[in-house]
């Protein structure tokens, strides 16, 4: 007999796809939900045994998810270790905020001339929830608002292979943004977006194009992308003398 867990993922499949949808599509697209939500942080370890006792199906079929979800950058999978959440290092961070800017200010220059009043609304209505999950100060409700914002507005260029390699850089920015952004700060703030929006209605390509560049390299600016300390600066940050001798271990 299956357990609780099993039943209620049984319950979402069939809301959510129907019976075309396969187990392991179900598997994938629950974990990069966790992951996008922020319940399932970077280095979080996927065992195959215990999602497989979740799922009620096969290691064969759970693994087949995982190397989707690695094919996505969502999933390391490690020889003789398994599968962990991706952890991006600092160069990782900094290469996916370039590649965000060169995309999505490019597709700026096919949308922002083709862009009707409904298409303003549509993404007024997505500053409008990037508003209310702020007001909510639910971080998980924020980052998900934040991300749809950026995927409804490049969804409006038409080009579904760069949605699609954007949604996937997305993904990858939330487990940025778990690793790097402090409390005090927001990496993507609805206020940008709110100015992003008034400089696309006036139709002025280049000045929108500018504006995401600059939007995008405001949200790196707020995480906390700094290397790993060296030897003398780990000196420093003890207070370290240079007087001192090393302390002896056993």
């Amino acid at each position: 007999m299956r357990d609780q867990a099993s039943i209620d993922i049984a319950a979402a499949m069939a809301a959510d796809g129907g019976p075309n949808t396969t187990v392991d599509q179900t598997i994938r697209r629950d974990i990069a939900d966790a992951i996008f939500d922020q319940r399932m942080p970077p280095g979080t370890k996927l065992s195959e045994a215990r999602l497989g006792e979740l799922y009620d199906v096969s290691r064969t079929v759970v693994r087949k998810a995982l190397f989707r979800l690695a094919s996505d950058k969502l999933v390391d999978i490690r020889p003789n270790r398994g599968a962990i959440v991706s952890q991006p290092t600092v160069e990782e961070a900094r290469e996916v905020f370039e590649a965000r800017r060169l995309i999505e200010a490019a597709m700026l220059e096919h949308s922002v001339p083709a862009m009707t009043p409904a298409d303003h609304r549509r993404l007024r209505d997505l500053v409008a929830a990037d508003v209310a999950a702020h007001d909510s100060r639910d971080r998980q409700r924020m980052i998900r608002a934040s991300g749809d914002f950026h995927r409804g507005l490049a969804a409006l260029s038409g080009n579904t292979v760069l949605c699609g390699f954007l949604d996937q850089l997305i993904g990858r920015t939330t487990l940025i943004i778990a690793m790097y952004q402090t409390h005090a700060s927001a990496a993507c703030s609805h206020h940008a977006h709110d100015e992003l929006i008034e400089v696309i209605e006036r139709g002025d390509v280049a000045a929108a194009q500018r504006a995401m560049h600059q939007h995008l390299h405001d949200c790196e600016d707020q995480l906390e992308l700094a290397d790993s300390p060296t030897e003398n600066e780990l000196a420093k940050m003890l207070g370290a003398r240079g007087h001192r001798k090393p302390i002896d271990t056993p």
